[in-house]
């Protein structure tokens, strides 16, 4: 005869009881439920729909880009207007941000500088964060230098080499700001930029800064530091044992 171990009433109980209370509740809550699976597909698709409109509005705007630089009809490229309007009918993408500063870039180069430094300016305003950025400040106080706003544009290129130190238009700047200390007759300050801008010899401005820094110490010996002046100090004399 064999041994069969019944469990306890008391050991079944919890079980039913929980089976139980589970589908209560669900019935009880089947309307709340159906309702938050509703709310919550709908943000999945809502969430899904915004990432492919997105990536669909970013290869329209960089398409309307393309067709824009790529077009042959004018031999200096597209106006600042044609840009400035592909950002306006694409705001948003990083294709209307590209566009808005190439437009700033083209105000400059039809030597509209006033233009070019408000754009360049309201640039830096709407895009913060951009990449962009190092470039645009470069350009506002190129833009400043153009119209020779002379004071105007050193503190321009002071806040641009402050604040993108390790950009590669620095040492350009640091030049750009010499030539205007040497205009303004500031000569030992031009001095002292050209004198950085020559050590860097990976620089495109480094030989300019260097013809630049010889010529205006050739024209006021003045300039050369005192220790320069210096006569050699003797080597000393050893006593003969």
């Amino acid at each position: 005869m064999s041994l069969q171990i019944q469990p306890k009433p008391e050991e079944q109980q919890p079980s039913a009881d929980l089976t139980l209370s589970v589908l209560t509740w669900l019935e009880e809550n089947k309307k709340t439920l159906g309702i938050g699976i509703a709310v919550v597909s709908a943000v999945v698709v809502t969430l899904i729909v915004q990432k492919n409109l997105h990536a669909s509005a970013e290869a329209e705007a960089n398409q309307a880009l393309l067709a824009t630089l790529g077009s042959t009809s004018k031999t200096n490229g597209p106006s600042a207007e044609e840009l400035f309007k592909v950002a306006a009918q694409h705001s948003g993408t990083a294709a209307a941000e590209r566009s808005e500063f190439l437009a700033a870039t083209k105000l400059f180069e039809d030597s509209k500088y006033a233009e070019a430094q408000k754009a360049f300016e309201t640039f830096n305003q709407a895009h913060a964060d951009s990449l962009l950025g190092g470039a645009a400040t470069y350009g506002v106080a190129s833009a400043l230098d153009a119209q020779n706003k002379a004071a105007d544009a050193v503190s321009a290129y002071a806040r641009f080499i402050s604040g993108f130190a390790s950009d590669p238009l620095v040492p350009q700047a640091r030049l750009s700001k010499a030539l205007i200390h040497e205009s303004q007759k500031q000569y030992s300050e031009a001095v002292a930029l050209y004198d950085d801008v020559s050590k860097d010899t990976t620089s495109m401005a480094a030989q300019e800064a260097s013809t630049r820094k010889a010529a205006l110490i050739q024209a006021h010996p003045e300039l050369i530091p005192a220790v320069t002046n210096a006569p050699a100090a003797k080597p000393a004399v050893k006593p003969v044992p």
